[in-house]
């Protein structure tokens, strides 16, 4: 009976020293998981075990680690080589555009056409406007994905800002039949970029123009220490995937009129990222709003 406790103290021990010996291999590994997950390394596990199965373990972690950096690898390519593509398109497409708009403009001018043809020409010269309009963001997403936006603050009238840009709008609203209503705090001078923010301006009343329907609304005012740019519209039908609607290149026709880039509200969000504030969406049944908050 002794010496059956005494065999069995044994093997309890050696069980007792394998198992300590097993986890600390495998807490050396996670200290080196750890440190691969939180830095930027090409780095693998490094442990020289005994244990045949820590050793196997190992090694398909580092077939892992290898088969996920070669994937990160392909995608930054893939993704350079889109950021290009684009680059290079929008470029050799905006000579043609605008030698295009040119000549149709031109012939628009010619009181003796007939009413068949100037119509097709207002067409064209339409569909001119909308691929050149594009091509701007196409060009704007390029430098924002390659991080070439200069901010350059300076204390602006945005109340003055937001009018004139309303006003510009004003007859192609009416032409697609959108009551825009304005409740602007007048005076409103903050420190901003010029051209961020008139950017943003422009995308906000656009997406109203492309996607409203019927009515909308456009409030600016100060609240605290922010600044709100408010823009609410009817829609003629539902949002189909609301989670999307700030992503690049996705885009609803939700007003049965027309077909863009998927771009704006994604250059909206990102530019309101650089001027240390951000863009919230809300979107229910057949209505849609879009709040800028800026931070001073």
């Amino acid at each position: 009976m002794i010496i059956l406790l005494t065999v069995l103290a044994v093997v309890v021990i050696i069980m007792v020293g394998y198992l300590s010996y097993v986890i600390l291999d495998i807490r050396r590994l996670n200290q080196q998981m750890r440190f691969i997950n939180r830095q930027t390394t090409n780095g693998h596990l490094q442990l020289h075990s005994r244990n045949r199965e820590v050793v196997e373990l190992t090694r398909e972690i580092n077939q892992l680690i290898d088969k996920h950096q070669q994937s990160a690898q392909n995608y930054v390519q893939s993704k350079n080589q889109l950021d290009l593509a684009i680059h290079n398109i929008s470029h050799d497409l905006r000579t043609p555009l605008a030698v295009s708009s040119g000549y149709t403009q031109m012939l628009l001018k010619n009181g003796q056409l007939k009413v068949e043809d100037r119509e097709q020409l207002e067409q064209v010269n339409s569909n001119l406007v909308s691929l050149t309009e594009n091509l701007d963001l196409l060009l704007l997403y390029n430098r924002l994905i390659e991080n070439r936006i200069q901010i350059n603050l300076e204390s602006l009238n945005v109340s003055e800002i937001l009018q004139q840009a309303a006003l510009k709008m004003y007859d192609a609203l009416n032409a697609h039949h959108i009551k825009l209503e304005l409740d602007i705090q007048p005076d409103v001078i903050w420190q901003i970029d010029k051209i961020s923010f008139e950017c943003i301006v422009q995308n906000v009343l656009g997406n109203v123009l492309d996607h409203g329907y019927r009515d909308a609304k456009v409030t600016l005012k100060i609240v605290e220490t922010q600044l709100v740019l408010d823009v609410e519209n009817s829609l003629d039908k539902p949002i189909k995937n609301p989670q999307n609607l700030v992503d690049r290149f996705y885009t609803e026709d939700l007003a049965g009129k027309t077909q863009n880039a998927g771009l704006g509200l994604y250059i909206i969000s990102q530019l309101a990222k650089l001027l240390n504030g951000n863009a919230d969406i809300k979107t229910q049944d057949l209505s849609f709003e879009i709040r800028l908050t800026l931070e001073k």
